[in-house]
């Protein structure tokens, strides 16, 4: 899956249901979907599945010490500033939700980002906020260069003999040396970047699109799930 609309809606859809709810069935059928359309997606799984599952169980573990509600008392403990141990069922009930709700946005969102192409994702989003767009998508592409860049230098430095030292403290000042070359290069770069686009013509005249893939058929079933997903939420 490319296109960046079909999983687009159906993420926005899941989110909008957990958050439109407080059903707690309703909310765990979301959760349950956000799983299934984040198995869907290419790997890696196990790192946003520990993010969403260590999220989610800090919102419900947390929720019942910082809210007032519910009758149903399971243990009646003191109260302070900011801190209440009185624990009641739906204090509990209510934390699980909203820690559910918090997981599905979780996985939906990193679903979207790994099943929409992000060179299409990039060019939808122009079309709203075109500068913003492509300040993200020079960043995105940059990144790496600068991971690159800085690898490099690393590696430069331990062949003259000043990286050899050990521990935290070796750590920061090897960092700190990396600053101003690594500045100086993503400087440099940026300058020949934009030349490269003013020898292009960006910002000469009106912006042209390469014209888009018609949808497959498991893209047209997933922008109708997230159709109806919209429509039921």
């Amino acid at each position: 899956m490319k296109a960046p609309v079909p999983p687009l809606l159906c993420a926005l859809a899941l989110i909008v249901i957990a958050l439109a709810t407080s059903q707690p069935l309703v909310v765990a059928a979301a959760l349950l979907s956000a799983l299934a359309l984040h198995h869907a997606a290419p790997p890696p799984h196990r790192l946003m599945l520990r993010i969403a599952l260590i999220s989610g169980l800090f919102i419900a573990v947390l929720n019942p010490f910082v809210a007032v509600e519910g009758d149903h008392v399971l243990f009646a403990g003191p109260s302070f500033w900011l801190i209440d141990f009185e624990i009641t069922s739906e204090e509990i009930l209510y934390g699980l939700v909203a820690g559910a709700r918090l997981a599905t946005a979780i996985l939906a969102t990193a679903a979207f980002l790994r099943l929409a192409d992000p060179d299409r994702t990039q060019a939808l989003a122009s079309r709203i906020v075109p500068r913003s767009a492509l300040t993200v998508a020079l960043s995105a592409r940059l990144a790496p260069t600068l991971r690159r860049d800085a690898s490099g230098l690393r590696e430069t430095l331990r062949l003259r003999g000043t990286g050899a030292e050990r521990g935290r403290r070796a750590a920061i000042r090897q960092g700190t040396r990396l600053i101003e070359p690594l500045v100086a290069s993503s400087l440099e770069r940026g300058i020949d970047i934009s030349e490269a686009m003013v020898a292009r013509g960006y910002g000469a005249g009106r912006l042209t699109r390469l014209p888009e893939a018609p949808l497959q058929r498991n893209e047209q079933v997933a922008l109708l799930c997230g159709i109806v997903g919209l429509l039921v939420a």
